[in-house]
């Protein structure tokens, strides 16, 4: 029967492996290219002063670029996280992938609930239902993150 040691080294490691396959499908250049566009368009459509839309399009523009950073930046650091599994040697290799995890599904989600809930406040000021949705979308999410941490 195998060691319960092995078996949990094992979970962890294939684990590491679905993220690290996960992220790399996420790292699409083109992809992130089109949401650039469409935010334009998007907060573009509401009928407000000039400079709100463009103050929107610059934050959610700068989120879409941190998610899109700290997706590689985690594929990265979850590279680095195999050897430390692996060998059960050096687990400070490990802290690379446990910070980029802490800020992308923790500051980040936390960022995009406040910043959802000023679009919809300023820009489409008719539609807080579709924020309670939001709200509670992302709070089940962070809440999965933060348990798989």
């Amino acid at each position: 029967m195998p060691d319960r040691n092995s078996y949990d080294k094992l979970k962890i490691l294939f684990i590491n492996i679905i993220a690290i396959l996960y992220k790399a499908t996420a790292l699409n250049v083109h992809r992130l290219h089109s949401d650039l566009r469409e935010v334009k368009v998007v907060v573009n459509t509401c009928k407000q002063e000039i400079w709100i839309p463009q103050l929107f399009i610059f934050l959610i523009s700068g989120l879409l670029l941190m998610r899109f950073l700290m997706c590689f930046m985690g594929l990265a650091s979850n590279i680095v996280a195999i050897y430390p599994i692996l060998t059960n040697s050096q687990p400070e290799l490990l802290m690379p992938s446990i910070i980029v995890q802490i800020l992308d599904n923790v500051a980040l989600n936390i960022y995009e609930i406040v910043l959802g809930y000023a679009c919809l406040k300023y820009l489409h000021p008719d539609s807080f239902a579709v924020f309670i949705v939001f709200l509670v979308k992302m709070i089940i999410k962070t809440t999965c993150c933060v348990s798989a941490l």
